[in-house]
């Protein structure tokens, strides 16, 4: 059932991103090229922070696109009724809006607030439990669990914070993970805002690193784990389409490793390019006209990202028992393989000619 939910409706995905993809400026991310470390993050923070801040009070009419499950309802990661109008659910920030000083009323005030890629549809009874709390793992017995979401004492964080914390469902952690490295890369002209139970527990403070030590391992578990999905994807164009900038950690999760994981102090390369200890990755044929083999460990364990060469993600998913793919739905380009397997992340390049 995970498998299918992350990576469903692959058929609506090019629908729906063949209109989005034509309004993404080439170069995108070309300023942060060559970039490692807090300078990387600093360069992605200046390519998104200028965007549209839009009306906190219309985000329901937002959401009608940016969170519209293709089945008929809205898409709600806190729970697993199925909505078809508003009514039940709430504007959640998945970062808490008290973290950066919101109060409720006044999230037109800064552009935290208003976010809206840190705002989605939330079932009301789960969005009141999880209150400002950090996501975590929740240990023990939750005070509040609907069957999808917990809240709970947790040890995520000591020895600086020992309170409750919101863990998510494990489909849904990397979303939460990669909205969390958005909004302090967005934000760092912000950063002295910080506090709350943000302070105590997630952040520390300053433009780098931003998250606690044991923040960061949580994060990047997280996003390791639950690898962005055909959702994702969707979301981040549709949210493009009125905001106008865009969630760097979905287009590019290997920023994430870049800027405080295993590729630390080496240089983001946009076209793909890894540190040397990572062996390239075998495909054949190539050129491939309707399937792809890729010689990989554990395939239907790998996950796998296809590229445009300016890094927009086309599509994902898991390779066949004998690592091969389809590509009969790619026109003849050449295009990027970036594949997650294990513990490695790898990158080649591959023709499509039909």
């Amino acid at each position: 059932m995970h498998l299918q939910r992350k990576i469903q409706l692959v058929l609506w995905l090019f629908v729906f991103t063949a209109f989005v993809f034509a309004q993404i400026p080439d170069g995108y991310y070309t300023a942060a090229n060559g970039k490692a470390g807090a300078i990387l993050k600093t360069a992605i923070f200046s390519i998104i922070r200028p965007h549209t801040s839009l009306d906190y009070s219309q985000d329901v009419s937002f959401f009608q696109q940016t969170d519209w499950n293709p089945n008929g309802y809205f898409w709600d990661m806190y729970s697993n009724i199925h909505r078809t109008s508003f009514s039940g659910l709430n504007r959640e920030h998945s970062l808490p809006k008290s973290w950066f000083g919101v109060a409720s009323g006044e999230e037109n005030s800064i552009p935290m607030g208003n976010d809206l890629h840190n705002l989605y549809p939330s079932d009301g009874t789960a969005n009141m439990n999880k209150s400002n709390f950090p996501i975590g793992v929740v240990t023990g017995t939750p005070d509040f669990t609907n069957g999808v979401v917990k809240v709970g004492l947790s040890t995520s964080y000591l020895p600086q914070y020992s309170g409750s914390a919101f863990e998510p469902a494990d489909e849904y952690k990397g979303d939460f993970a990669r909205d969390y490295m958005y909004m302090v890369t967005c934000y760092e002209d912000y950063s002295s805002r910080w506090q709350s139970t943000g302070t105590q527990s997630v952040l520390v403070g300053g433009t780098y690193p931003v998250f606690r030590s044991n923040a960061i391992a949580l994060l990047l578990k997280w996003h390791r784990q639950d690898p962005v999905s055909t959702k994702e994807i969707n979301r981040n164009n549709a949210v493009y389409k009125f905001q106008h900038n865009r969630n760097p950690f979905v287009d590019h999760p290997e920023l994430a490793e870049f800027i405080w994981g295993k590729y630390l102090g080496s240089a983001w390369d946009i076209n793909g390019s890894l540190p040397e200890e990572d062996i390239p990755l075998t495909v054949q044929p190539n050129p491939a006209s309707s399937k792809l083999v890729v010689k990989v460990n554990k395939p239907t364990e790998s996950t796998y990202y296809v590229k445009t060469l300016s890094g927009i993600t086309l599509k994902t998913g898991k390779f066949a028992a004998d690592g091969s793919m389809t590509v009969d739905d790619l026109k003849n380009d050449l295009y990027l393989l970036v594949v997650f397997s294990e513990s490695s992340r790898k990158v080649t390049k591959f023709n499509v000619r039909h």
